[in-house]
């Protein structure tokens, strides 16, 4: 007598644990960066060396927003909102050094402008 599968939850479904580390992996990467980004700061990079950075955060930063979406598109279950904890922990952590180098820009007399909306007034003409 074959013994049969238990049935499928939604704990179960392949690739959303994947997704999530991939996220929290994207969210490490980021934390790097952000560190890295502040160390040249401090040590008076200028923009040959700041302007790479800050385009890759941003690149990776999208990257992370899109996967969070999907994610959330995912059916919840016990395992995805403790993945989700996680990540919350994970990108308050990444908002504090970004916080901090928004501070670092600003004592340099660098202003960052946010990608352009073409209905956006906020990001000026």
């Amino acid at each position: 007598m074959a013994l049969s599968a238990p049935p499928r939850t939604t704990a179960d479904l392949p690739g959303q644990a994947p997704a999530w580390r991939e996220l929290a992996g994207l969210c490490d990467t980021l934390r790097i960066l952000a560190a890295e980004v502040a160390s040249s700061l401090q040590q008076g990079a200028g923009a040959g060396v700041l302007v790479p950075l800050l385009r890759k955060e941003l690149e990776l930063a999208r990257s992370l927003q899109e996967g969070i979406a999907r994610c959330g598109q995912q059916p919840s279950t016990v395992q995805s909102r403790a993945h989700s904890q996680e990540l919350s922990i994970q990108l308050g952590s990444l908002l504090e050094t970004e916080t901090a180098n928004q501070s670092l820009l600003k004592r340099r007399g660098i202003r960052l402008r946010g990608p352009r909306s073409p209905h956006s007034r906020l990001n000026g003409p």
